[in-house]
């Protein structure tokens, strides 16, 4: 520890002495992002890691007003409609599960699929990935329902919520961003059409819908997702270890109902279902099917705004919890004001990413992307080249959103004039996007798959690695051919 601890005030020593003109603009804008790469995979502690990195950011730009520019960008994320929106569903949805999961609706749902249906792992895996699939016109709610839903399965039939957490990561991220109407691919959408020399939004689809079968990453994943849940594709690295462990009955990187991911200790927490209370003896499936039924459909009638639609589905599952009698006003209150405490994690983590992404585009990350993409030679190696670096660049710290927000509108009116398949190199951009949402350590999608599935970031981190770096090696190497083969 006292080295990387030398190695850390050394990092930010320099980051201090660098002159702000050669940042600004340069590939320097991720050398933080590398040194919150290598304590978060030495320290396996990823709030520390994040809190740090973030810091060194602010360090890097600001110098002496780093503490004033870093709460000047805090207190602006804070304030922002959509981000407060986006904490509020959190929240909401967090009070949901723990509803769901005290009032027995979990447990109701896990018996009646393994007493009709067996305790087959393929077919809850596969059903999960499926779900989440179909679910993920919004990858949130996607991630959080099949979560909350299938994570009791995977209790009874003792296999591990890593493996879980794995598939229902995959599909959400990557379904939601082929559909046109997911969420992911409608802000592509407009990102499309803010570009200059693009004319309207029937424009901006059209491109997208050309883009759809150049998202290899999208497609590959997914694919290698569904081979592991049914059983063809082997388990590999650390997700042999779980599998040895969840026979044991333990679950690796497992936490308790309520415990916090900050160490390895299971607590045991006096949240969980009551099998003592006869109010709960005989809960039916419906508990659990009709809340996330209302969030759906509430999430079609509001335009896919999920904090007006967890928040009609916070009513109404009160409403049919309460009435039935199986839990007080008091008790479903106090579900939701555990809810908010059991995501506050996550949301710190979410605000310290966005506090992140406000520096950086401050320091010039849409300059440096667009002289990235403008230093590459020859067109046919543009979408590999941008695969790779973006990938590279998203695996350190997972933007997600704000990438598509730099990128896009800078490559629609570069490619075209170096001659470049617009929609292959906008399926190759996606596509880095969607393997940074998978795979960095970060991503709001990993810290959000782990919550719903109730394991620990770090470890979820680990045993899915593998999974996503062969379907990023496949895609690398289908750019490569396509960028000869649709010039």
């Amino acid at each position: 520890m006292v080295k990387l601890w030398t190695f850390f005030l050394t990092l930010n020593v320099v980051f201090f002495l660098l002159p702000r003109d050669v940042v600004e603009g340069s590939i320097l804008i991720l050398a933080p992002l590398a040194g919150l790469f290598v304590y978060a995979l030495v320290t396996k502690d990823v709030m520390s890691s994040l809190l740090l990195g973030t810091f060194s950011m602010y360090i890097l730009w600001y110098k002496t007003a780093a503490v004033q520019g870093f709460f000047g960008d805090l207190q602006m994320v804070l304030a922002d409609s959509e981000n407060i929106e986006m904490y509020m569903s959190f929240f909401l949805s967090g009070g949901i599960i723990i509803a769901l999961r005290r009032s027995g609706s979990t447990k109701a749902f896990a018996d009646f699929v393994t007493s009709r249906f067996g305790k087959s792992e393929h077919a809850v895996l596969g059903t999960a990935g499926l779900y989440a699939g179909a679910a993920s016109i919004d990858d949130y709610v996607s991630t959080l329902t099949s979560g909350a839903s299938f994570s009791p399965l995977i209790d009874a039939i003792q296999k591990p919520r890593l493996a879980l957490a794995y598939v229902i990561r995959t599909f959400s991220i990557c379904v939601s961003a082929i559909l046109p109407f997911g969420a992911w691919g409608y802000f592509i959408i407009y990102q499309i059409a803010a570009a200059d020399n693009v004319k309207n939004r029937a424009e901006a689809v059209s491109i997208f819908l050309h883009s759809i079968p150049f998202m290899f990453y999208a497609v590959i994943a997914c694919v290698v997702a569904f081979l592991f849940a049914i059983g063809i594709f082997p388990k590999i690295g650390p997700m042999k270890k779980a599998y040895a462990m969840a026979e044991e009955g333990k679950q690796m990187g497992g936490l308790a109902a309520g415990e916090i991911d900050e160490n390895g200790e299971d607590e045991e927490d006096e949240d969980d279902f009551d099998e003592s209370d006869p109010r709960k003896q005989n809960v039916s499936i419906l508990n659990l099917i009709l809340p996330i039924a209302s969030i759906m459909a509430a999430l079609i009638a509001t335009g896919l705004d999920c904090y007006m639609a967890f928040g009609i589905a916070a009513i109404f599952t009160g409403m049919l919890l309460i009435f039935q009698g199986i839990m007080t006003v008091a008790e479903y209150m106090q579900c939701i004001v555990d809810g908010f405490l059991d995501m506050m994690d996550m949301v710190i983590i979410l605000m310290l990413g966005y506090s992140i992404q406000e520096v950086m585009y401050t320091m010039g990350m849409e300059a440096f992307v667009e002289s990235v993409c403008s230093a590459i030679p020859f067109a046919t190696l543009l979408p590999v080249l941008i695969f790779i670096f973006f990938s590279c660049s998203e695996y350190l710290y997972s933007l997600n959103y704000t990438l598509y927000q730099i990128a896009i509108p800078i490559l629609m009116v570069v490619l075209p004039k170096v001659g470049a398949n617009v929609p292959l190199c906008l399926g190759a951009l996606i596509s880095a996007g969607l393997f940074g949402a998978n795979a960095c350590v970060i991503s709001d999608l990993g810290v959000l798959s782990a919550r719903a599935c109730r394991v620990k970031v770090y470890e979820q981190y680990i045993t899915s690695q593998p999974y996503f770096i062969i379907s990023g090696v496949i895609a690398a190497a289908g750019y490569l051919a396509a960028g000869f083969l649709f010039q």
